[in-house]
């Protein structure tokens, strides 16, 4: 049920984009604005990405716990980054101000610029959660250590990269939006997904199945694995493993 309240919602904003019924509010200047978070004294983070609307970069590489670069030209929506340390784990929130995100408002969305670079660490362990709303996602993560990944889609394109080598087993949780949904998948380690489809399509590449689940030919045995639980939207999901 909130699923289905949540793609609502989408497709309402959607419509609303394309009319042009809307309150407007101003698009100023384009600004971008650099903001780097330490880690500190933790043993592990949680993150939790929260974007309403635009185009979303998620990658490693950061020499801290974030490297970010915010893009964009509506003064309101200007990135929130919180941190707090408790109990040795570090709380990091990065989400579009809740005044006037999502969809309402927007003026002309070819004049919109709202671009999010993030960084993350690659060797702290952590649990991530990503809440998407209206627009383009490219999320590479592989090469970060994970123990828990919550994706949640908008409407829109979402590409997220799981190939390459993991060093410990850890569970991921998709909920397919009103779009495109791609998930590229390792065959390194083991690849166990459970599939529940609501009215979209889910295409799967080079995996083995056996009813609504599907395996990778290193699932049996192997030490480190990949529990992924995936739940359609309104799209197409593609369950894709690398060569």
């Amino acid at each position: 049920m909130r699923q289905k309240i949540i793609l609502l919602g989408l497709v309402t904003a959607v419509l609303i984009l394309t009319t042009g019924c809307i309150n407007q509010i101003k698009v100023g200047p384009t600004q971008t604005d650099e903001q780097t978070i330490e880690a500190g004294d933790i043993s592990s983070a949680r993150v939790k990405i929260d974007m309403g609307v635009g185009k979303l970069d998620v990658n490693g590489g950061a020499d801290g716990l974030l490297d970010a670069q915010f893009t964009y030209n509506i003064e309101s929506w200007k990135p929130e980054v919180n941190y707090e340390i408790s109990n040795s784990e570090g709380r990091l929130t990065i989400k579009q101000p809740d005044s006037d995100t999502a969809t309402i408002g927007i003026p002309d969305t070819e004049k919109v610029k709202y671009e999010w670079d993030l960084k993350l660490n690659d060797t702290m362990p952590m649990n991530l959660d990503i809440n998407l709303g209206v627009g383009e996602s490219s999320l590479e993560l592989s090469g970060l250590t994970l123990n828990s990944l919550d994706i949640q889609t908008g409407v829109g394109e979402t590409t997220i990269d799981l190939t390459g080598s993991w060093s410990n087993s850890f569970d991921v949780d998709i909920e397919g939006g009103v779009g495109k949904t791609t998930v590229r998948l390792p065959n390194g380690v083991g690849v166990r997904v459970e599939t529940q489809t609501g009215i979209s399509g889910i295409n799967v590449y080079g995996l083995i199945q056996n009813g609504d689940t599907y395996t990778n030919p290193a699932y049996d045995g192997a030490d480190v694995i990949l529990d992924i639980k995936v739940q359609g939207g309104v799209g197409g999901i593609d369950l894709i493993l690398e060569e």
